[in-house]
């Protein structure tokens, strides 16, 4: 039974398909990216920690699952308090959140942050981005063609954090530009609007809630986030007023394992419980409930997830124990990129393809790049593809003479 809240536009696919199925459409949606390789992927790639190492810390995988459920459970909490009945549609918000990033490459950020110095010249790399081009293109993988799932209209926008074109960039987020007919289709060809969708929305302040609040449990674990080392960066960092009373509480919690896992998942619950909607004026809520509807978040709950957020980088991600491990993914990804596009001799780039594995080298031979810019970009959607331990393995195999034998898989 479809809610009233979505009407066909909402639903309307990218392109045609069987409408026969016993499934709504956001529940084939969903199912799709669940059952996809890109989404299984996810289980080796960095989320705070290099995946692998130990079976407690967090990868894309696990984070995805954790922004799905609290996606859903503001869903619910809306459809609860504010709608008082099943308007917005929990399966197409679970679709939205195990989706928002399958695009993530191997070691977080920092891999993210590299493959799109390398492709400066070529049209850049990004995350959300590189999301988007999964779902619309590449999710279903033969040796012979990339297609996508046909994703509906509100799925679509549901993942599409951001909406400027890398040509009309002026900050780090960005669509590619041949995206552009995703976001012509988004509005029908109408007026590309900056703002996010209300699952968008919903999605983004999931994900807050998760990594912020997940990252302090990783680092607890990892013995990062403790009394002193809170104190400090609270001393050095001249925290004072209501930020000061939420990190003597944090203080308190890290005192004991059960007490602090009790403090997270207090904070989650508080948080999924603390949004309400607002109503929008623009040029598209007049079409789709999607737009006329915006989360809203209070400014007091906002600032404690931006302190949990700050509290986290400061003391984890800029340790020198992560900043090493970043610093060594970022290089195994430049050395393949160079070593698998190097410039032929008419000064353009090449692909050494005899270097890549069976299933891309066929692809390769139905589907030759024309130009420098599209052999780049299928190189960086090849490492974007690799998982953490897929980058290490592969770039073991090029590079140290005692690893691998030819009965070896890649």
């Amino acid at each position: 039974m479809h809610s009233d809240f979505y009407n066909d536009f909402d639903r309307e696919n990218l392109e045609r398909k069987s409408s026969s199925d016993f499934r709504s459409i956001f529940q084939m949606d969903r199912d799709r990216i669940l059952h996809s390789n890109a989404f299984r992927r996810l289980q080796n790639k960095t989320q705070v920690f290099v995946s692998g190492d130990y079976d407690f810390y967090r990868t894309r995988l696990t984070h995805s699952l954790e922004v799905s459920q609290i996606g859903k459970s503001v869903v619910n909490y809306l459809n609860s308090h504010y709608f008082r009945e099943a308007a917005l549609d929990p399966d197409l918000m679970e679709g939205v959140c195990l989706a928002h990033d399958i695009g993530n490459p191997a070691f977080g950020h920092a891999g993210e942050k590299r493959l799109n110095e390398l492709m400066q010249d070529y049209g850049g790399f990004e995350g959300n981005a590189q999301t988007l081009k999964i779902l619309t293109e590449t999710i279903h993988e033969s040796e012979a063609a990339l297609k996508g799932m046909k994703p509906s209209r509100a799925l679509m926008d549901g993942v599409m954090k951001y909406k400027v074109l890398w040509q009309d960039r002026k900050k780090s987020k960005f669509l590619y530009d041949d995206q552009k007919q995703y976001l012509d289709f988004i509005y029908d060809g109408g007026e590309h609007l900056q703002d996010m969708s209300l699952e968008c929305q919903i999605m983004e302040w999931a994900d807050d809630v998760a990594y912020s609040l997940h990252d302090l449990s990783d680092g607890y674990l990892a013995g990062f986030i403790n009394e002193k080392n809170i104190y400090d960066w609270a001393q050095d960092s001249g925290v004072k007023g209501e930020d000061e009373d939420i990190l003597n509480d944090l203080i308190h919690r890290v005192e004991r394992r059960e007490k602090f896992d009790r403090f997270i998942a207090r904070r989650i619950g508080s948080f999924i419980e603390s949004v309400t909607l607002l109503t929008r004026e623009n040029s598209m809520s007049g079409r789709s409930n999607r737009y006329r509807y915006g989360l809203d978040v209070p400014l007091p709950v906002r600032r404690e997830i931006a302190l949990y957020k700050t509290l986290s980088y400061e003391i984890i991600f800029r340790s020198p124990q992560v900043q090493q491990l970043e610093f060594k993914g970022q290089h195994l990804l430049e050395q393949i990129f160079h070593t698998l596009l190097p410039k032929g001799e008419g000064k353009g780039l090449e692909i050494r393809s005899q270097l890549l594995p069976l299933n891309f080298r066929r692809y390769l031979k139905h589907n030759p790049p024309a130009g420098d810019a599209e052999k780049a970009r299928f190189v960086c959607d090849f490492l974007a593809n690799l998982t953490d331990r897929g980058v290490v393995r592969f770039y073991k195999r090029l590079y140290e003479p005692d690893f691998g034998s030819l009965a070896d898989i890649i």
